[in-house]
């Protein structure tokens, strides 16, 4: 046999050693990882369970004291809105008139002049006597 059977030999030898050691080391890894990974399921659930075991927050009224409001956005769409009839006047300055009376029923308007139809008869019957002072 010569020298260089003698170092191929050894060289597989070690290379299946080398080999063995690394899926030794793999296989622990493996182990490690399966351990950590049951830990943290059993984590979890018991954190899950301690989450159910609260009870739930049920809020009857709240008191608002304040809104703050960022941004306000009114939007209107006249586009399908029709007008059939527009009736009024319009009127720039001060104008004074019957016409700011406010609108009245026929049966408050009747009402209202009864009472003063009442209001002047009672006037005619009554009568003021002035006497000048004699000195």
């Amino acid at each position: 046999m010569s020298l260089k059977d003698l170092f191929l030999i050894f060289k597989k030898n070690d290379y299946e050693k080398e080999l063995k050691n690394k899926l030794i080391s793999l296989e622990l890894n493996i182990e490690e990882l399966k351990k950590s990974l049951q830990i943290s399921q059993e984590k979890v659930i018991s954190e899950g369970e301690g989450k159910i075991k609260d009870p739930p927050i049920i809020i009857e009224k709240i008191n608002i004291e304040k809104i703050i409001l960022d941004k306000y956005e009114l939007n209107n769409n006249f586009g399908q809105l029709g007008i059939k009839e527009l009736k009024g006047k319009l009127n720039i300055g001060a104008t004074y008139g019957s016409e700011f009376t406010p609108n009245l029923n026929k049966e408050e308007k009747k009402s209202i002049k009864n009472e003063t139809k009442r209001q002047k008869e009672v006037d005619k019957d009554m009568k003021v006597n002035i006497k000048a002072k004699k000195d």
